[in-house]
């Protein structure tokens, strides 16, 4: 399945990285990219669909969310959907960021 990232999600990733700056950690968006990309690769929808629904304002009705474990940090909450043979990443945020409205 090809895995498509939305505008939504490339911002949200230089938003983590902001945030992280501003806690003086290291910037963290191209490791995280490659994780994500990694998990949505080695998973057969055929068999499981991971995560669970969610509704956020503004964003597609079938939207999903899977909490993605980088190193011994807490989870990044991955925001995505399923179409016809892709699967779309909206958004990422790390639990300790502002929540979304």
């Amino acid at each position: 399945m090809k895995i498509v990232w939305r505008r939504s999600a490339i911002t949200s990733l230089l938003a983590l990285d902001r945030w992280r700056g501003s806690i003086e950690l290291p910037p963290i968006a191209p490791y995280l990219k490659d994780t994500i990309q990694k998990f949505f690769a080695k998973q057969d929808l055929s068999i499981y669909i991971p995560g669970r629904h969610v509704l956020i304002q503004k964003m597609p009705v079938d939207l999903r969310m899977v909490l993605v474990s980088v190193g011994k940090s807490d989870p990044y909450k991955v925001f995505y959907r399923i179409t016809t043979n892709e699967i779309e990443i909206f958004l990422i945020r790390h639990p300790h960021q502002k929540s979304l409205a």
